[in-house]
């Protein structure tokens, strides 16, 4: 299955992120699940949040809940929200590679 994490940063927390941004991507890398693209969108206008995509082939979606609890921009409320949810991709030049 294909899951996708949409998280948004809060803005208030910007030292915070900071302060783990090597760690967060150090967990990202050191995954033990089957990350297939993961990124930060263009900086926010200012006073918003930044925004982070994270998409993710596993066998069920507790398995990347599980994961995602345990990234520290996560731990440590770095992200004002985080969405979880299956993706069914149904077309596009990346699907046959899945």
């Amino acid at each position: 299955m294909i899951v996708a994490r949409y998280a948004v940063s809060d803005p208030g927390k910007a030292a915070e992120r900071s302060r783990l941004l090597e760690e967060h991507k150090a967990y990202l890398h050191g995954a033990a699940i089957r990350i297939l693209l993961s990124g930060p969108s263009a900086p926010p206008a200012e006073g918003k949040g930044s925004t982070a995509v994270v998409m993710a082939q596993v066998e069920t979606l507790a398995e990347f809940e599980a994961f995602s609890a345990g990234d520290p921009f996560v731990r440590s409320g770095v992200y004002g929200s985080v969405d979880i949810f299956e993706w069914r991709p149904s077309f596009g030049h990346l699907l046959e590679s899945l």
